[in-house]
């Protein structure tokens, strides 16, 4: 269009959000390491679903959230628990909102923007999370992704623990609304692999079906979630992972 935006350049917005970020923050630090590269690639395949391509059995959560409590989004607003905008507003998000204790023991980089607005990135061993939220009370909305599982109760690999997982972060934003998906990979390359190099040379789709179905892991499963009833339910099947999808309202 005749009003591109150039974000690379001196003046727009995406040069002048990095460049007010200040010298505390770990994302240079982080971006500079081999290691953190390596998990962003792994947290970009993780984002279209498990890594099973990689050979890691991966369960990745998304937690999608409207109606945010307007209360609780008030530290989402510049002057709110900092008058900071940036990585210190946004540590200072992070510890009165709850979201440095879903996991503790993580390195994360946040932002809180002006007027309003708060964003975190964050990677614990190979995993990673992610959260963004718009806190405006016509439009609220908060996002929040994962892939980690530790020993704080949050075991994605269990029902109990995604249940930990979801009631914390619900627990953080106080939303009416919240939709869950989880993606849970089948079985690894040793499945995945097997089942494509029989299709491939022609064996009977059906029976190679049946053979991946006795050796797969079990679908994903939800619990019932604290102060929310289950609306709506659904399980995908697809050749190399699960696709469970949840959505849940407030409990009157």
């Amino acid at each position: 269009t005749d009003t591109a935006v150039n974000n690379s350049a001196e003046g727009s917005p995406l040069f002048c959000a990095i460049s007010r970020s200040s010298s505390r923050s770990t994302v240079h630090s982080m971006l500079a390491s081999s290691d953190y590269a390596t998990t962003a690639a792994a947290a970009a395949a993780g984002s279209r679903g498990p890594r099973a391509s990689l050979g890691v059995e991966d369960t990745t959560v998304e937690i999608l959230m409207t109606g945010l409590d307007p209360e609780r989004m008030r530290v989402m607003y510049l002057g709110g628990v900092s008058s900071e905008e940036g990585a210190i507003g946004g540590k200072a998000v992070e510890h009165a909102s709850g979201i440095s204790a879903i996991y503790p023991e993580s390195a994360s980089d946040s932002y809180l923007f002006t007027p309003c607005g708060f964003s975190l990135n964050g990677v614990q061993d190979d995993g990673y999370y992610t959260i963004h939220v718009t806190p405006e009370p016509h439009c609220s909305y908060a996002s929040f992704e994962t892939n980690i599982s530790n020993d704080s109760g949050i075991d994605l690999h269990k029902p109990e623990g995604i249940k930990s997982l979801v009631e914390k972060v619900t627990k953080a934003f106080g939303p009416r609304y919240v939709t869950v998906t989880v993606f849970k990979a089948r079985g690894g390359d040793e499945l995945s692999g097997g089942y494509a190099a029989g299709a491939a040379a022609g064996k009977d789709r059906k029976a190679l079906r049946y053979a991946a179905a006795e050796a797969d892991v079990a679908p994903p499963a939800f619990e019932v979630v604290d102060g929310y009833k289950s609306v709506d339910r659904v399980l995908y099947e697809f050749d190399h992972y699960w696709l469970r999808y949840g959505y849940y309202v407030m409990a009157d």
